[in-house]
């Protein structure tokens, strides 16, 4: 692959996962009621594009929530932090 086709590739994959994270954001301001907020967002985002919303929670919600708890489990937290067996036993493995 050349460089210029190189750069073309990341260029689009980038602006492909900003327009991702800009979805995950809407949805999530939806999911949790904030509609204005979400409305807010996307106009100062400028996105023109229709929007098909995921189920509640919403993948942001769903992976910050997955990142906590793994967070949470690690061995120098466990003590202090609440967390799943789940979690848990991922670390330990």
């Amino acid at each position: 692959m050349g460089k210029s086709k190189e750069i073309s590739h990341v260029i689009r994959k980038t602006v492909l996962d900003l327009h991702r994270l800009a979805l995950y954001v809407y949805e999530y301001l939806l999911h949790v009621g904030a509609q204005k907020s979400a409305q807010t967002f996307l106009s100062e985002i400028r996105w023109e594009k229709n929007i098909t919303l995921g189920e509640p929670p919403g993948f942001l919600h769903s992976w910050w929530c997955v990142f906590w708890d793994l967070y949470c489990a690690a061995p120098e937290r466990r003590d202090t932090c609440e967390h799943s067996s789940e979690a848990k036993a991922f670390h330990d493995y």
